[in-house]
C-alpha cells in the first residue's frame, strides 16, 4: 500500500502546487481575474486538507513496522 499512499500524496501536492502556481500568476499579473486567486486558494486548501487527512489517518504506521 505504500505505493498508492505517495501517489496520493504526489496529487495532493500537485493540487497544492497549482494552487500556488495561480496565486502567483495573480500576484505577477495585475490585470487578472478575481476568479483566479478564488480558485487558487481553493486549490490550496483542498490540497491541504486532503494531505493533513491522509497524514492523521497513518501517522501510526511507524509503529507497526517496528513491532513486525
Amino acid at each position: 500500500m505504500p505505493i498508492k499512499s505517495s501517489f496520493l500524496q504526489l496529487i495532493n501536492g500537485f493540487v497544492i502546487f497549482s494552487g500556488a502556481i495561480l496565486l502567483l500568476y495573480t500576484i505577477i499579473n495585475e490585470d487578472a481575474n478575481v476568479l483566479f486567486k478564488v480558485f487558487g486558494v481553493i486549490l490550496i486548501m483542498f490540497g491541504a486538507y486532503r494531505a493533513s487527512s491522509h497524514w492523521v489517518e497513518h501517522k501510526d504506521d511507524h509503529l507497526s513496522e517496528e513491532e513486525e
